[in-house]
């Protein structure tokens, strides 16, 4: 019994030791690792110099004209809902022309209006494209009731509310585009075309929601009357 005591006393010793013995020691050899942290890889790290490129920069930018994987940029007919004017050849994908189309603005200000022709091909689009980028935190209803909130994420804007029902669609454009607050750029990621299908769901979300009988076209309500009539 007493040899197993000698033993475990000098095993812990020993442990200890090697934990704590040279504590503070400055080394100029790398630690032994037997499982090798990730961390310290032969790789280039966010914002890091670098002596291979003349600019120093390890981060390159893509190569010019390259698109997102599978997406083809191909230009198409467009009526211009600010202008009323038709045959308008437009860029899609991730444009930088500077038009209201590309960028949600006329001039210095902030332009209204869908430059897009509204069709149901269109708000489809926009509720999958709303539904995958923007209803995780403004919820599918547009109501800032998204799962994120659920997770102490606030200030999360509401879509009902009267502030972002009187906002022009190309400041949402621009938000969409650019980002505010605690909502990151979303220009990078969606596409010009997709941003103004997400628009016109998000205004067809806000006109649902206070919509009344009077909003609903003469010849449907004669037909909803029939239906609910005995």
């Amino acid at each position: 019994m007493l040899k197993y005591f000698f033993i475990s006393t000098l095993l812990a010793l020993i442990g200890i030791i090697a934990i704590a013995g040279w504590q503070g020691e400055i080394k100029t050899s790398p630690p032994l690792e037997i499982f090798p942290d990730m961390v310290r890889q032969p790789k280039y790290q966010p914002q890091h110099t670098s002596d291979f490129y003349a600019d120093s920069r390890a981060a390159r930018p893509p190569v010019a004209g390259t698109v997102p994987l599978g997406y083809t940029l191909r230009g198409i007919y467009y009526t211009n809902g600010a202008s009323n004017s038709t045959n308008i050849m437009r860029s899609n994908g991730f444009s930088g022309a500077t038009d209201y189309y590309s960028t949600g603005r006329i001039g210095e200000s902030y332009g209204d209006g869908l430059p897009v022709d509204v069709s149901a091909k269109l708000l489809e689009r926009g509720q999958e494209r709303f539904n995958i980028n923007c209803a995780v935190c403004h919820g599918a209803t547009g109501a800032a009731n998204g799962i994120v909130t659920q997770y102490n994420l606030v200030g999360v804007a509401s879509f009902l509310d009267q502030r972002l029902r009187d906002m022009p669609d190309g400041q949402i454009f621009n938000t969409i585009t650019r980002g505010k607050n605690k909502m990151g750029a979303y220009g990078p990621n969606i596409a010009v075309e997709d941003r103004w299908a997400i628009i016109a769901y998000i205004r067809a979300l806000e006109r649902c929601q206070g919509a009344t009988l009077q909003d609903v076209p003469e010849p449907l309500r004669a037909q909803l009357d029939k239906e609910v009539k005995p």
